[in-house]
């Protein structure tokens, strides 16, 4: 099974149109057989484009006449002074010296960054790259390869993704029971406040704007609050999804992931939070989600999709009565547990069949 792991890499200024590459990177994708290659456009560009065999469809394919495509890149690897892969690719990583270097199609020059050299530590390798727009900022997407096969599992790690105000809950089940289980969720007071920082300022700013008041300066500390805020809750998928992957790779586990996010939007809103605020508890969710898969892949952590009840009892299979604060309790046999519990319950009763 081939896995793969990217990482955008922002660059100073390019000397080439990126746009308009994107644009025709979009053009290949459609019409490939018609080879669509401007007079001024470089040649390399044009090899990349239409190179045979060539990887395009890493990522999303695009979906829109307009859509920004990223250029797909070969790379030439230096390390240890030995030369490997495509001598005329546009991108050089001189692991050696530390630096990555653009030439041909746009010339730029920027560190290799340290998750590379982890990359190659666990037996992969960068074989192609590509070059776009992140954020209007020029970018490079370097992609890392490696072959691997699942392991055979002697545990399962079940993860029950809710919204960040109920944490995703995880439990390892080896021999048949649960010997170790957590709630990860990040810090919730901390998100609230920036929340409602932004929120305040941007209210306060909006009544100065109307009477003819300057009032920028809280305009900015809005945005800056709200940037704090979303750099937080984008780096806190990154930093769970590894903990959870190292963990099933320690206990050599099967991954059972449960990812109702819909019933998750929809508990948030009957609990009485505003559209806004939900939005704020789920940011962040689904990309927990995908990275999570994807690292999973990259280790050879064998993992499914499944639907784990939290409102049927995994004990006798009938609705359970939610009582206040998240409790679940079964009409027949009694049993009550935490609502966010019961997925966990129903992997064990999984397990035993």
């Amino acid at each position: 099974m081939i896995a793969r792991r990217a990482l955008v890499v922002e660059l100073p200024s390019v000397d080439c149109d990126i746009l308009r590459l994107q644009a025709l990177t979009n053009l290949a994708y459609r019409y490939k057989e018609l080879k669509i290659c401007p007079e001024d456009l470089p040649r390399t560009a044009c090899t990349m484009l239409y190179k045979k065999n060539f990887n395009l469809e890493f990522g999303t394919k695009p979906k829109r006449w307009f859509a920004r495509q990223w250029l797909p890149m070969t790379v030439l690897r230096i390390q240890d002074g030995a030369r490997r892969g495509d001598g005329g690719a546009p991108l050089v990583l001189n692991l050696d010296r530390g630096v990555m270097r653009l030439r041909s199609i746009c010339r730029a020059e920027a560190p290799i960054p340290r998750w590379v050299y982890d990359r190659i530590e666990e037996g992969g390798d960068i074989v192609f790259a590509m070059l776009g727009l992140k954020d209007g900022i020029p970018a490079v997407m370097l992609v890392a390869e490696r072959s691997v096969e699942p392991y055979k599992p002697e545990s399962l790690l079940p993860v029950d993704v809710n919204s960040w105000k109920h944490g995703v809950v995880w439990a390892l089940i080896k021999g048949g029971r649960i010997v170790s289980e957590g709630r990860e969720r990040p810090d919730l007071r901390f998100i609230d406040n920036l929340y409602r920082k932004s929120v305040r300022l941007e209210e306060l700013h909006g009544r100065l704007v109307r009477i003819g008041v300057n009032s920028d300066k809280l305009d900015v500390e809005a945005q800056h609050a709200k940037s704090k805020l979303y750099r937080y809750l984008r780096d806190y998928p990154q930093w769970l999804a590894s903990k959870i992957a190292r963990k099933a790779l320690k206990h050599k586990s099967k991954v059972v992931i449960d990812r109702a996010l819909e019933e998750s939007w929809r508990d948030l809103l009957e609990e009485g939070l505003t559209r806004s605020e939900a939005k704020i508890q789920m940011t962040g969710v689904r990309r927990f989600i995908k990275i999570l898969e994807t690292q999973l892949r990259w280790h050879g952590v064998p993992y499914e999709f499944r639907r784990l009840p939290s409102r049927v009892c995994p004990n006798c299979e009938v609705e359970m009565e939610e009582l206040p604060g998240r409790l679940m309790k079964c009409s027949k046999c009694g049993l009550e547990e935490n609502r966010d519990r019961i997925p966990i319950l129903w992997a064990l009763r999984l397990l035993r069949k």
